[in-house]
């Protein structure tokens, strides 16, 4: 795969160091030749200097012959006329990372469309999903997130006192846009149906539209259903996004920053939140506002304040933490002081890059029961036997099960009954081991 990645800053240079080990053909181009030259010193890596979004610099590249464009610069509006140019140029597939909320947000434009560009990836808010996902499912056995932030799969021991308990699955009142994909009792894993029953302790793995997830796992959980308490320290971009992804999710956020000037614009601008202008790590502070009965601490400032105010706060009692750690260097530090949830933004964001890249008509994003079970993300082929069907006259059950339809890279729903798929719709589907064969002639995957 030939790609280009235009910029060769922190994040830039992580994506070259993974796609290179992959096997990719990788050139980078950034006006800093000293970034270059230190990235070419230790990676196998072509390096171009001049500007990321220059057509005479992308075509010295060899855009026109490009299998993926990634432009990663510090500048989104850089990122955007780079991919927008490099898709005009010739190359296959464009990606541009963005900070601002503006061009991930489709209403009132999208701006992936406008300006040509396949995905727009933001590292802020990849990292604020990856939070916010450990924050919703504190006793979760799995989790996984499809289709961007609109589909959540959880994997959890169904509690006692649940009202789903002991009913047929069509006795249940879910909510719209939300299904039970597989119940594990004793060691079994089946795909239910709405004769199936739950029992406490058994294992379920609920798909849901993210706006009803909280209430449908409700059903069958009841231990953590009650608000839990948030302490965030730092106004970065992370922390915005993340009180925006667990807006109305059953919690008290309490968000701090020191700087007066952003803590009133975060007041403003997040108003289901108490944004208070300290610091949480000063003693005082901490004691002042009872942090250590809060149920989590997320530390979205600097490596190294992350770190010890995180260590800090476990010790004297938060049940959670959750810094953000982009150094790799201090991975030792971070594992000695028992910090298990670090995230990096830029490492999430190529994470996110590479995943797409690897895409294939018919891949696997998931196993479950102990591989018993798969989870698979599946373009319907021409002529599939699938298409031109309500999902309830297919005979999938009860080896195969639609979960998702995607519509696009950020967003997707839960089907219903009454869904016919067509050609090129792209879906998710749990399916038993044994029966991937079977799959693949169902949506004609070639």
């Amino acid at each position: 795969m030939n790609i280009i990645i235009c910029g060769a800053g922190k994040t830039g240079a992580h994506a070259a160091e993974i796609l290179s080990a992959d096997g990719a053909d990788v050139t980078v181009i950034d006006e800093s030749l000293p970034l270059l030259e230190s990235l070419a010193d230790s990676l196998d890596v072509a390096i171009l200097a001049g500007q990321p979004s220059a057509a005479k610099d992308l075509k010295a590249a060899g855009v026109a012959d490009a299998d993926v464009v990634i432009a990663v610069t510090e500048d989104d509006e850089v990122n955007l006329l780079c991919a927008s140019t490099a898709s005009y140029m010739g190359a296959d597939r464009t990606f541009a990372t963005v900070t601002h909320s503006m061009y991930l947000n489709r209403n009132p434009l999208d701006y992936s469309k406008i300006f040509s560009i396949d995905s727009l990836i933001c590292p802020a808010y990849s990292a604020a999903r990856a939070i916010a996902s450990h924050l919703r499912n504190p006793a979760a056995m799995k989790v996984e997130r499809f289709v961007g932030h609109t589909i959540e799969v959880q994997q959890f021991q169904v509690s006692k006192g649940a009202s789903g308990i002991g009913r047929r699955l069509s006795d249940v009142k879910l909510p719209g846009g939300a299904r039970l994909a597989a119940i594990t009792r004793n060691g079994d894993t089946y795909l239910p149906s709405g004769i199936s029953t739950v029992d406490e302790g058994d294992e379920v793995l609920l798909v849901a539209n993210s706006d009803v997830f909280h209430d449908a796992r409700r059903v069958f959980r009841t231990k953590d259903a009650g608000r839990r308490s948030v302490v965030i320290m730092g106004g970065s971009p992370v922390a915005v996004w993340l009180c925006r992804t667990l807006k109305n999710r059953g919690f008290s956020i309490r968000l701090f920053e020191t700087e007066t000037e952003r803590a009133n614009e975060l007041a403003e601008k997040l108003p289901w939140v108490t944004v208070i202008q300290s610091d949480p790590t000063d003693p005082n502070v901490f004691t002042d506002e009872h942090i250590e009965n809060a149920d989590a601490f997320v530390a979205l400032t600097n490596d190294e304040h992350n770190i010890l105010s995180c260590a800090w706060a476990a010790g004297l009692g938060v049940k959670e933490t959750y810094p953000v750690v982009s150094k790799k260097d201090y991975a030792p530090f971070v594992k000695a002081m028992g910090l298990t949830h670090t995230f990096s933004p830029r490492e999430l964001a190529v994470e996110e890059i590479r995943k797409r890249l690897a895409r294939k008509q018919m891949t696997k994003v998931a196993s479950l029961a102990g591989g018993d079970l798969g989870i698979f993300r599946i373009r319907v082929g021409k002529n599939a036997p699938v298409a031109q069907k309500p999902l309830s006259e297919l005979s999938l059950m009860p080896n195969c099960m639609v979960i998702v339809l995607e519509h696009d890279e950020h967003l997707g729903v839960v089907p219903n009954a009454s869904e016919v798929l067509q050609e090129r719709d792209v879906v998710f589907v749990v399916v038993h081991g044994e029966y991937e064969d079977e799959l693949r002639s169902l949506f004609a995957v070639t």
